[in-house]
């Protein structure tokens, strides 16, 4: 890729801050309903898994950012301002929540970069959200003391956070950003030029 296709252009700082308003909104009803979830299953002790089933959902901005702008720092800088903007909105968690937004945009952006931002596919995206769920459990295994637990909690955490990465942060942003393709709405980005060559589902070398 060239240095002119890869530099930002107004549109995609644009594109970043609204994605990152929209979900700043929706990492924050998340949180309460990932606090509904682990209330309602407390009576069968698995109140751990409460926000694991919908952990996905904090990592949409990275990969949908990076789906549809398909170029180095979209996944990482969206996440952050998600995150910031969160704080902004009243999340409790200080700038601690900014700092997992870090961690979280930087696991996406990791895997896009493996790809060498040429892959857009189910794997790749679900992957991007797998990279995420790994740097943010490592980090949650000190901060949150996880490593108190079970060997086996531990990996049925992981597991249930990764199924919850492949399916809102690799599928439901697969098919949102085709969509989004498919009404021309962003048919300036990147994604919008591989929908006209045909290439929406995947990009090839």
């Amino acid at each position: 890729m060239s240095e002119s296709k890869n530099a930002w252009k107004l549109r995609d700082v644009i594109m970043m801050a609204v994605l990152g308003v929209v979900f700043a909104v929706v990492y924050m009803a998340v949180f309460y309903g990932g606090t509904a979830i682990s209330t309602a299953l407390t009576p069968f002790g698995l109140s751990a898994f409460g926000f694991e089933l919908i952990y996905g959902v904090w990592f949409m901005a990275a990969t949908l950012a990076a789906y549809i702008i398909r170029k180095p720092g979209a996944a990482l800088v969206t996440e952050i301002l998600a995150s910031a903007i969160e704080l902004l909105m009243g999340n409790s968690g200080g700038l601690t929540v900014v700092l997992t937004g870090l961690i979280q945009g930087l696991g996406a952006e990791l895997v896009f970069a493996a790809f060498r931002y040429k892959k857009w596919n189910f794997l790749s995206m679900s992957l991007a959200g797998m990279g995420s769920a790994v740097l943010i459990f490592c980090y949650e295994l000190y901060y949150l003391s996880y490593y108190l637990l079970a060997p086996g909690m531990l990996i049925a955490q992981l597991a249930v956070r990764f199924v919850s990465a492949i399916v809102f942060s690799g599928i439901i942003c697969k098919l949102a950003g085709d969509g989004l393709a498919k009404t021309g709405v962003v048919k300036s980005y990147a994604i919008g030029a591989s929908a006209k060559t045909g290439k929406i589902y995947d990009e090839e070398d």
